[in-house]
């Protein structure tokens, strides 16, 4: 008897590893076929290669930087392009090639940080806005109307310029200021999911409202928070570098909005120096360009309804 219990035991435990193993093996499945869709979307490749690159030279400054960045002196000062200085030097004779490289880190820290935030604070409050009827649902959404009354580009000047300039701030200040849209989109989608079926039906079983917010609405709109994410990262990728190019951003450190500050107040264009001007706003340009290629197969690969563009097609 005892032995039979056992016997059963150990039986239903390596049912439940076998379950477990086959859960985890569906799981990676699924990743795997949307890493080979992400991979053959041709916007997915051509902004992976993009993103990569633009993270590998800002993480890679210190290995790949000719000059020490915060160098004078190192060249004459408004030197052009030359083969001892790529892309020549700043009134100061710092190499511009070595502070474009150092600059990435900022910009995309900014940029990466407050949107992912952004986009957190947005689903927190959307996903409840969309799903609660009633009086519930109606404060939250007439507090989201309020907040896009409010301009959020002047706010960001202010709140810097009162506030501090320093790196972490910034990203505070753009994190705080960044949701109401995002959080506009994603109440929208769930105010669709949460009239199917499977909704009420586990409503009718008697799960809470939470459980049913995680387990049910959530996963049916990823496609929608993730693409919301990536355009976020673009938007405060652009606005950090409006904020430091008026001179309210961290001007102790090195980052491609206050290389276009320092570049405009020394005159750069006036001065012939057009190298210190292009070389920044082209990594702007760059990285918010390999987001938006990122985030745009994303949707195609994560919404069935698009329809998916892969290098094979005609």
């Amino acid at each position: 008897m005892s032995q039979q219990h056992y016997d059963d035991g150990d039986e239903q435990m390596s049912t439940a590893k076998e379950s477990i193993d086959e859960g985890s093996s569906r799981r990676f499945d699924r990743f795997r076929s949307f890493l080979r869709d992400f991979l053959t979307n041709r916007k997915g490749f051509a902004g992976t290669l993009l993103l990569g690159a633009v993270v590998f030279i800002s993480v890679a400054a210190p290995l790949i930087a000719p000059y020490d960045p915060e160098a004078y002196g190192v060249g004459p000062a408004l030197a052009a392009p030359s083969f001892e200085h790529l892309l020549g030097t700043d009134d100061l004779g710092r190499d511009v090639l070595s502070r474009f490289f150092y600059g990435g880190r900022i910009s995309l820290l900014v940029g990466v940080v407050s949107g992912v935030v952004a986009t957190l604070v947005a689903t927190l409050i959307g996903v409840p806005a969309g799903y609660y009827r009633g009086r519930v649902g109606r404060w939250i959404t007439t507090a989201i109307d309020m907040s896009l009354v409010f301009p959020p580009f002047v706010l960001v000047v202010v709140f810097a310029a009162y506030a501090g300039s320093s790196v972490w701030n910034i990203i505070l200040i753009l994190s705080l200021l960044s949701w109401p849209i995002p959080a506009r989109t994603i109440k929208a989608k769930t105010l669709s999911v949460r009239e199917n079926d499977f909704v009420e039906s586990t409503q009718a079983l008697g799960a809470s409202d939470l459980r049913i917010m995680r387990q049910e609405v959530l996963p049916n709109i990823l496609p929608v928070v993730f693409a919301n994410g990536i355009l976020q990262m673009v938007y405060t990728i652009l606005m950090e570098a409006a904020v430091g190019f008026l001179g309210l951003g961290d001007t102790a450190r090195i980052s491609w909005g206050t290389m276009l500050y320092f570049a405009q107040k020394q005159g750069a264009l006036s001065s012939g120096a057009w190298w210190w001007m292009i070389l920044p706003g082209f990594g702007i340009v760059l990285a918010a360009f390999s987001f938006i290629l990122v985030g745009s197969a994303l949707d195609e690969v994560l919404n069935p309804r698009l329809q998916r563009r892969t290098w094979g097609d005609d």
